[in-house]
């Protein structure tokens, strides 16, 4: 910002009935609205953060409309808006494909209205308007060339103002304005979208770390799937394939090892929570991390200092009519502007913990009294700071009261232009003078509090998406610890089961025993098919085979099992879990009773999927602490917003689940 001439001298449980519930049952239907939740608050974030670039925009255009040099008409206003055009339209995110296709026609179009100005006012033209261009050349074009084109761009706006006939005198001061207000202008504009965009980089790309990160730990879980499980389920085959084509004994030997492979397969599944392999270190997808920081660092150091740099060329090359300041005067300027420089430099700078610096409320003081107190020695060259003082406070106070404070200092702008010291003789000349200053001053308090809230609001962003990585690593391995547990261990045990059925029919009903041998490698074969399909997330169980299977594993078990089974109407994923919640019931019947007698139950009504699985010999207590089948079927119910609960008394056990018909999102 430049001034006008200044002043003289300017310068608990029930026993037998209770409800069960668990950790995972709750993180389980957690899962898919916390990560909604933190998509709408990052997205939240950015609205506000695109608001903050728009108003920023806007207050530089009120001010190029006001501009402070002498103009002969109004018909500068039209050329400055349709300068502010594109800038606007960029920095709203709306319709991107134009700037993505033809960008080099867009920066030409930026480029012959900033230069129609020139060509029609000349020395009337507007400073600073020409930064708009070099700011979506920062943007729009790759480097190296962008530092080359901006260079360019920069040496002819001197030359044109040199050309054309500079606004104001002396020359040092009017070409130093122009070149400070032109990258001060292209930096603004640049630094606060460009880290607009990589702030919403970061959040579009936090479901996809998230499933980056989950394709990793499916990756690793199948490497320890295919060691703890598939290779005994290998061993099943061979084992039960040698029991078909061998005689008695090598048969028996077959079968004894193929029951000895499955029920170690079936504890591996049972403990692959604790083996399953951690997730490698979740990495970043990109280097946004890494340039943000950097970038808000160097923008809000070029910006402050271009504002410090304009303060003492005021100073030193005073605007024509103003008094030069003595050399005692200019020694105290310059400190001054070292403090102030080293104090926004220092409210500016990003913690990682979010803490304001210590002593912050004695360093913005210090702000508002070299801002305000100097006033009287230095004239209008002091308000510079205003953009300093205003920022620091948009950064440092964190209540709302910040935006009063904030409008407050930018009020102070045209009372202390009324009552001087300054030689802005008229009404009409300092209205237009206080409204150029005010909205020159808010937009680089807008701009320094920007940057700043954008480098904290980046790494703010980073940490949330690596949470939410490491929050669905953790969803996927206690998926497929549910799964290999559930899922698994009712094969397994019925491999186990149907193994020593056969021994036993070998020497009463061979053609029995064949046919249990032969159905237990249709077991293995499906096993093994289901601990793949656990891994990728694509196992879907059939209600109707699982019953099926459940009747004839019980009946392997010699339990007398009754079905009853009423009409169902249900989604395909509700069934697909009701089948899991089955399986892992009837196999904490054969894992944990002495059962002869077993009920199942499966009923629809109100919207209301039910699940009864009722058996006798149940030892009191055993079915309910034993393992973590139980926990991993409220898991299961919870994640379609259902419930489970059980019983136990007279020793018969019961596990009934209930949940919507109509709800099939699993987690």
């Amino acid at each position: 910002m430049h001034n006008r001439p200044t002043g003289p001298d300017p310068a608990s449980r029930r026993p037998y009935s209770w409800t069960v519930q668990s950790s995972i049952a709750q993180d389980g239907a957690g899962g898919s609205s916390s990560r909604a939740a933190t998509r709408r608050a990052n997205h939240h974030g950015t609205a506000a953060a695109r608001t903050l670039v728009l108003a920023y925009l806007g207050c530089l255009l009120v001010s190029k409309l006001a501009d402070a040099n002498p103009h002969p008409d109004l018909r500068y206003l039209p050329f400055v808006a349709l300068c502010f055009v594109l800038p606007f339209w960029y920095a709203s995110g709306w319709a991107r494909a134009p700037w993505r296709k033809g960008r080099w026609w867009l920066l030409l179009g930026q480029a012959a209205v900033t230069y129609l100005g020139f060509a029609v006012f000349q020395g009337s033209w507007v400073g600073g308007v020409s930064g708009l261009l070099g700011a979506l050349v920062l943007l729009l074009v790759r480097p190296p060339w962008r530092r080359w084109l901006f260079g360019a761009l920069a040496l002819a706006e001197i030359t044109l103002w040199l050309t054309v006939g500079l606004p104001y005198r002396p020359s040092v001061n009017a070409a130093g304005w122009m070149l400070i207000v032109f990258g001060n202008v292209s930096l603004g504009v640049f630094g606060l979208t460009r880290l607009l965009e990589l702030v919403e980089r970061l959040e579009s790309t936090q479901d996809a770390l998230a499933d980056a990160a989950v394709a990793a730990q499916r990756l690793a879980a199948a490497t320890d799937v295919r060691r703890a499980i598939v290779y005994h389920l290998n061993e099943v085959r061979a084992q039960v394939r040698h029991a078909l084509d061998g005689r008695s004994d090598a048969t028996r030997t077959a079968l004894r090892r193929a029951a000895d492979a499955a029920r170690t397969a079936s504890a591996s599944a049972r403990r692959i929570v604790i083996d399953l392999p951690a997730s490698p270190a979740l990495a970043s997808i990109d280097r946004i991390e890494r340039v943000t920081p950097a970038l808000a660092r160097r923008v809000v150091t070029a910006v402050v200092l271009l504002f410090a740099g304009q303060y003492l060329l005021n100073l030193v090359f005073p605007a024509e009519g103003g008094a030069t300041a003595r050399p005692a005067t200019t020694v105290l300027a310059v400190s001054v502007a070292a403090v102030m420089v080293a104090l926004q430099l220092r409210h500016s700078r990003f913690r990682p913990d979010d803490e304001r610096p210590a002593g912050w409320p004695w360093t913005l003081g210090v702000q508002a009294v070299l801002c305000f107190v100097a006033y009287p020695i230095f004239g209008v060259v002091s308000i510079v700071f205003v953009a300093y003082l205003s920022g620091s406070i948009l950064l440092l106070i964190e209540r709302p009261i910040r935006w009063v404070l904030f409008g407050l200092v930018a009020i102070c702008i045209p009372i202390l232009t009324a009552v001087g010291p300054s030689d802005l003789v008229g009404l009409p000349l300092q209205i237009r003078w206080s409204c150029y200053a005010v909205t020159t001053l808010a937009a680089g308090g807008l701009l320094v509090y920007g940057l700043s809230r954008f480098h904290r609001t980046a790494a703010e962003l980073d940490l949330a998406r690596r949470e939410l990585a490491e929050a669905a690593v953790t969803q996927e391995r206690l998926r497929i610890a549910q799964d290999a547990h559930d899922t698994l261990g009712l094969g397994l045990s019925t491999i186990a089961l149907k193994s020593d059925l056969a021994h036993t029919l070998l020497d009463r009903d061979e053609g029995r025993a064949r046919r249990e041998i032969v159905h237990m490698l249709h077991v293995a074969r499906t096993v093994s098919s289901d601990a793949s399909a656990l891994v990728d997330g694509t196992l879907n169980l059939a209600l109707d085979e699982e019953l099926a299977t459940a009747e004839d594993v019980l009946t392997t078990a010699d339990v007398v099992t009754t079905i009853v089974r009423a009409d169902l109407s249900a989604e395909a994923a509700v069934e697909s879990e009701i089948a899991s919640i089955l399986r892992e019931a009837v196999t904490n019947v054969l894992r944990h009773s002495t059962a002869r007698e077993c009920r199942i139950e499966l009923a629809c009504r109100d919207g209301q999927l039910s699940l009864l699985v009722a058996n006798d010999g149940a030892a009191r207590g055993g079915e309910v602490t034993q393992g973590r089948g139980l926990a991993n079927i409220a898991a299961r119910a919870a994640r379609l917003g259902g419930s489970v609960r059980t019983r136990l008394e007279g020793g018969r056990f019961e596990v009934a689940a209930s949940v919507p018909a109509g709800k099939g999102e699993r987690a």
